[in-house]
């Protein structure tokens, strides 16, 4: 008996003095990590735990500080992540806290979770807060302090975690609390490699204030103040185009004229057909007064009679609408391009034939991609620059702005802006180029966030 109590003298003398040594051994680090790094690790050899890890709580979330037996922190494991969670989430208090997978029904619904992660069924996790000592006053963060039991937690172990925490508390909260004096702050501060750093961002952060124009770059192409174009009647081919592509025509030329023979045919055996029924008609009707029993004959007649004149209606209005006639006057343009595919050639009815460029003067068509349309809001400055001779500026003056934005040739969605060209002289309808659009003066830093965001949107 009298051994017995001798032994737990001498356990309790070399835990206590293994206490002490652990204590001096954090205050004697030179910086936090050091001092963290043998709390948790060092600690084993007295408490008994599996493993153990030191988190950091500040603002309502918890990072990984030091885990066990780990050089390096990864906050990315599953551990990791689970142990974060289970602080986060877990009501903390100043005295240590012992959890098993039956509390998980008892704890918050994420608590739980992370808990049901780290342990298994016949272990169990005790969680440590560190409370800082009120000499350093008010400290924004608190250190948590996870140990892991393969079973449950000894007397001995909650007996001295709890003088442990109190040392440890004050050791790892100086380090990492710790103030250098003014001198060495500004010392530190005020470094020539730092001032530059500083004034360097200064003068970025004034730069993002500089109102810049808001500018954009878009094709453009040279087209006529009106167009008007030509469609096909019916279906048919096409006998004859009598003028070529980009010809000067007057209103009422002909431009071209379906092949009418087969109409033409149509229209005499249908004329024949009037004729010989108009002669039946006109002998049933006089043998009908005799004889009133043919009355309904001549009936029949005189609707196969209207037929027929409807047939000769019809071909009349398939040759009258058998040329195609200029509308106005102006520059032509053939759909087919050369009056030589447009003849003999078969056409549906709704194909387009030619455009008639009129008006005096040119326009510009300008496609703004729609990524780029915020520049449409305000008011828009144009200078074009034909790609025919790109060192002359060309002064354009907005007209109008489409609506909508419409698909283009490109497969691109863009806004149409039609802008009055300014002393263009021998322009050519069609030429292209590129369009410098000006906007309304923005800040650079919006300028350039907005360039930003389109572009990360884009890819």
């Amino acid at each position: 008996m009298a051994n017995d109590q001798k032994n737990e003298w001498s356990a309790r003398l070399k835990a206590f003095g293994m206490i002490i040594k652990l204590s001096n051994d954090l205050f004697a680090a030179p910086d936090f990590t050091t001092a963290s790094g043998i709390a948790v690790n060092s600690s084993r050899t007295l408490l008994r735990y599996k493993s153990s890890t030191m988190l950091e709580i500040q603002g309502g979330k918890a990072r990984v500080v030091t885990p066990f037996a780990q050089v390096a922190v990864n906050q990315s494991t599953n551990e990791a992540q689970a142990q974060c969670a289970l602080c986060e989430h877990l009501e903390l208090t100043e005295k240590p806290q012992v959890l098993t997978l039956a509390d998980c029904s008892n704890l918050d619904q994420r608590a739980g979770v992370a808990l049901s992660q780290l342990i298994g069924d016949r272990e169990t996790m005790m969680v440590v807060m560190l409370a800082p000592p009120p000499f350093l006053g008010k400290v924004d963060f608190r250190l948590v302090w996870l140990l892991e039991f393969p079973e449950e937690v000894p007397n001995f172990a909650m007996n001295a975690a709890s003088i442990l925490v109190r040392n440890y508390a004050e050791a790892l909260y100086c380090h990492r609390c710790c103030r250098a004096s003014g001198k060495a702050r500004l010392r530190s501060i005020f470094r020539p490699r730092k001032v530059a750093l500083y004034i360097l961002l200064a003068v970025i952060a004034a730069l993002m204030f500089v109102p810049v124009n808001e500018s954009v770059n878009a094709e453009f192409v040279v087209k006529a103040p009106e167009t008007v174009s030509s469609y096909a009647w019916f279906d048919g081919p096409i006998a004859k185009c009598y003028k070529q592509d980009g010809d000067r025509v007057k209103a009422g030329q002909v431009i071209a004229e379906y092949d009418t023979s087969q109409v033409a045919f149509r229209l005499a055996n249908a004329a024949s057909q009037v004729r010989e029924i108009e002669k039946e008609y006109d002998l049933e009707s006089s043998a009908a007064f005799s004889d009133r029993t043919r009355l309904g004959k001549v009936q029949l007649i005189e609707a196969r009679l209207n037929g027929a004149k409807v047939a000769v209606d019809e071909a009349n209005w398939y040759l009258a609408h058998s040329k195609f006639i200029a509308p106005v006057d102006g520059v032509l343009a053939l759909a087919d391009g050369r009056a030589e595919l447009l003849t003999n050639r078969a056409v549906r009815t709704g194909d387009k034939i030619f455009d008639i460029y009129t008006g005096d003067g040119n326009v510009a068509e300008i496609l703004v991609n729609e990524r780029d349309s915020s520049i449409l809001q305000g008011k828009l400055d144009a200078t074009l620059f034909l790609y025919t001779r790109p060192d002359q500026a060309i002064e354009a003056e907005v007209t109008s702005i489409s609506n909508y934005p419409e698909l283009t040739e490109q497969r691109v969605y863009c806004y149409k802006v039609r802008a009055a060209m300014n002393n263009a002289d021998n322009l050519r309808f069609g030429m292209r180029g590129i369009a410098k659009l000006r906007g309304e003066r923005v800040s650079l830093g919006y300028y350039l966030f907005r360039n930003l965001v389109i572009y990360l949107r884009w890819i």
